[in-house]
């Protein structure tokens, strides 16, 4: 993961960005759009020029270009488009004012706008934005890290193609959630890989500080890769959001923990906040993510699944 940017690679985009929003729409955009994020819409031309910006840039970029691959070079504009009105939302909802002689240093302490923006989906003016949108993300961290718990009903599997099923169907019938649970196969040590009512921490539980468990809101399903070798998916319904009172030896957390977690962290309070809006892509780009907050080419390319229960869809 990155504070700030993803980076290219010569075979391929890995947005490394991780984080989420739980709307997600597939329909038409309106006519001169590329996405529309909560009413306000993203520009087509927007992503159009920012695309070529890049590729006179970026050595990478032209050669995906030359491979037939630029659209993996939009998609990845788009993404950044749609997260900066995400964390533009969470700021205004959590009343967040940037500093910018922060955003200033932060931006010439990596060599300057050029520099900061080098390898990336950024340019010399977005380096700017992306750096406030850092920012805000960072102190959306710094007031949930030690504070904030999910109550979750979960269960493990093996097989990413079963954990994304299975997950559908809870989000149909919450119902079949049980079965499930009992039926989670065993860890190697013998123990249940799963539970219900389970109380989880950032602070307790440091893995999962990047995923999609602090981004949605109660009433929603979501299954995500559970280790970063991808050899166990985690199923989690999102039963409850708590307050807590700080664990003494806390306070500083935010000041201890490596920067790129706290600001996939924060990032996901940003997704929580931003849940109600709805995300709609241009189909010509293709969905949106929730799960690695990027846009992908199609539904069967998201990193995982996210979906709101049918009993809280009617409620």
């Amino acid at each position: 993961m990155s504070t700030v940017l993803k980076r290219f690679s010569l075979v391929g985009v890995a947005a490394l960005f991780t984080v989420s929003a739980v709307g997600c729409g597939t329909g038409p955009a309106k006519a001169g759009s590329a996405a529309i994020v909560g009413g306000q819409t993203i520009n087509l031309e927007t992503v159009q020029e920012r695309t070529i910006t890049v590729l006179k840039k970026e050595p990478a970029a032209q050669q995906m270009q030359d491979q037939g691959k630029l659209d993996q070079v939009s998609r990845l504009v788009l993404a950044d488009e749609i997260t900066h009105k995400i964390a533009e939302h969470a700021a205004q909802r959590e009343n967040i004012t940037v500093d910018e002689t922060k955003v200033y240093d932060a931006v010439q302490e990596k060599g300057g706008p050029e520099a900061a923006a080098k390898q990336s989906e950024q340019d010399a003016t977005t380096i700017y934005r992306r750096q406030r949108d850092v920012l805000v993300m960072g102190e959306l961290a710094k007031r949930n890290l030690s504070t904030l718990e999910v109550v979750i009903d979960f269960f493990q599997s093996k097989d990413p193609k079963e954990a994304k099923e299975k997950a559908a169907e809870v989000a149909a019938d919450p119902s079949k959630m049980s079965r499930f649970i009992q039926e989670a196969p065993r860890t190697t040590g013998g123990q249940q890989a799963s539970a219900t009512n389970q109380r989880v921490r950032v602070t307790e539980n440091p893995s999962l500080v990047h995923t999609t468990l602090w981004g949605v809101k109660p009433g929603t399903v979501v299954a995500f890769p559970a280790d970063e070798q991808q050899s166990s998916w985690m199923v989690a319904l999102v039963k409850e959001r708590n307050r807590v009172s700080p664990v003494p030896g806390e306070d500083d957390l935010a000041e201890r923990i490596d920067p790129r977690l706290l600001a996939a962290f924060g990032l996901r309070i940003a997704q929580f906040h931003a849940a109600d809006l709805e995300i709609e892509v241009n189909p010509r780009y293709g969905v949106w993510d929730p799960t690695d907050a990027t846009v992908v080419g199609n539904t069967g390319e998201r990193a995982g699944f996210v979906g709101v229960t049918a009993t809280k869809n009617k409620s």
